[in-house]
């Protein structure tokens, strides 16, 4: 019975140190969001995220957010509306309550809309 106890006890330390190890503060903090005065460069923001979060499905099917090819799939396969950006279908697509928000967080979302506000400029 001690043998038992003395196994339980060590397991319980090691799962404990485990879980406090595991986790960052990078990983539980939420990411800002981007700044409005700053313009988002499609190449330097919008298809590092395509390729974190998209490419992995979307690089074999519609639309296609490879690096070579993403920018001109979007403009002119209808995923982005300067009318009313709030409609793109990209933003509705990963915005909260769309298909594919599982594959954004927030600062993700507000990027993206700010990116359609500013023009969607091939950047």
């Amino acid at each position: 019975m001690n043998t038992m106890r003395t196994s339980v006890l060590r397991f319980g330390a090691v799962a404990a140190m485990l879980v406090a190890t595991s986790c960052t503060k990078e990983y539980l903090q939420t990411p800002p969001p981007p700044d409005p005065n700053t313009p988002v460069s499609f190449s330097a923001d919008m298809q590092p995220f395509f390729d974190a979060r998209c490419v992995s499905c979307h690089g074999s099917v519609a639309p296609n957010l490879a690096a070579n090819v993403s920018y001109n799939n979007l403009i002119q396969g209808g995923f982005i509306n300067l009318a009313t950006p709030e409609n793109s279908l990209l933003y509705t697509k990963i915005n909260v309550g769309g298909t594919m928000e599982a594959y954004a967080n927030s600062a993700e979302r507000q990027m993206t809309l700010l990116w359609i506000k500013q023009g969607a400029l091939n950047n």
